[in-house]
């Protein structure tokens, strides 16, 4: 099969950056590894159009940087979208409410199927503002609501049943383990101070941009629990990140408390580093923590569930579809910093249970959420989709 995988939202992509955690090319690199050939869609401002050739663990992907417009993050690309549309057997798109994803099912409605991972929260204001809108205008017209579907969560497919959307799967989200098992050469020297320094340390464990959504602050009260209220003077948060956009005041904030609380020889802040040598600390780790207030799915999950540890974290897309309770991981959807700290310990210092859930995280990864092992899911839904056209 010929599949284009279109990215619907305004967002210029920069592929000469690492790619592994990118979805779109994770799951056309994939494909591409069945024989199957993939082109994919991205947003570009005016002057930046192009077509590129790009190679992904040795597999050739055509990608179309197309010009457009951004309406309130929606991708309103010019004419040639289209043209190019014609050429392939299966058109996948990005989010049922987006104005582009709407605009192709009109045109093509018996080879488009949707990859949607939105769901509406209280944190997303904004999102759940423009999602109204779209219903009111979109939703409704050339049988969008009969869209074959695929979501990256079951919190996003109750809320597209909620909405009338009728033909859906949940397949959820594939990792590209490809460059976290690379050869390291140099290992450095801030991260073997790390693995030597272990010893009977506790390591808690945090991956992801500092910022508000991410509850970075929410982390830090856990610890000061764990250390000052409860005595464990031998945890150690390790935060890998770096400050989120525009939000360097939180940034600024959160190294505020760290200071104030006296925590910091029991946070270890190792900035960015490059993805190969997360295989050296998720293993050393006892215990993954994720606060996130929303995430449409959460890659961090399945990297540190790739490596076997324990996730306490929050309930939203990809905890939703990953976390059995007490099985894979916890969820603890409180924002009680007592009742974070007494869960941590309770994991960190129960060895056979923590093992347990080790195993287990690992094995429900590497069987079901490689994208080598969810791509023949996502063919059964494009050969049924053309078998019904």
């Amino acid at each position: 099969m010929k599949i284009l995988l279109v990215r619907t939202i305004a967002i210029e992509e920069n592929l000469g950056t690492a790619t592994y955690n990118n979805q779109g090319i994770g799951l056309a690199t994939a494909l591409s590894e069945l024989g199957h050939e993939c082109g994919l869609v991205y947003f570009a401002k005016k002057g930046n159009h192009r077509t590129e050739t790009m190679l992904s663990d040795g597999y050739k992907l055509t990608v179309y940087h197309i010009e457009g417009k951004n309406l309130v993050w929606n991708a309103l690309y010019n004419k040639e979208l289209f043209d190019i549309c014609k050429e392939y057997d299966v058109i996948q798109t990005s989010e049922c409410d987006q104005i582009c994803s709407w605009q192709i099912y009109k045109r093509f409605p018996e080879k488009t199927v949707i990859y949607h991972g939105p769901y509406r929260s209280k944190y997303t204001k904004k999102y759940n503002i423009r999602s109204r809108f779209f219903d009111l205008v979109f939703t409704w017209r050339n049988g969008f609501r009969d869209a074959r579907v695929i979501t990256k969560s079951k919190l996003a497919e109750d809320y597209l049943r909620a909405k009338g959307f009728r033909n859906i799967v949940t397949l959820g989200v594939g990792l590209n383990p490809y460059m976290l098992n690379r050869e390291i050469e140099h290992v450095p020297e801030k991260l073997e101070k790390v693995i030597h320094e272990k010893g009977k340390q506790k390591y808690l464990l945090y991956v992801g941009a500092i910022s508000q959504r991410k509850n970075t602050m929410f982390l830090l009260r856990v610890l000061k629990t764990l250390v000052k209220n409860m005595g464990y003077d031998e945890y150690r948060l390790l935060i890998i990140g770096d400050k989120a956009y525009k939000e360097e005041w939180y940034f600024n904030h959160c190294f505020s408390y760290i200071d104030e609380q006296s925590l910091q020889d029991n946070v270890i802040y190792l900035g960015k580093i490059e993805q190969k040598y997360l295989r050296l600390l998720y293993p050393l780790c006892d215990i993954y923590l994720l606060a996130t207030q929303y995430d449409i799915f959460g890659m961090v999950y399945l990297e540190a569930m790739y490596f076997g540890v324990t996730i306490l974290t929050t309930s939203c897309g990809g905890s939703s579809l990953l976390i059995q309770e007490g099985v894979t991981g916890y969820i603890l959807d409180s924002q009680n910093a007592d009742e974070w700290a007494e869960k941590a310990e309770e994991i960190i210092e129960n060895e056979e249970k923590n093992k347990l859930m080790h195993d287990n995280a690992q094995k429900l990864i590497r069987d079901n959420y490689l994208w080598a092992k969810l791509v023949p899911r996502f063919l059964e839904v494009y050969r049924g989709l053309l078998t019904d056209g």
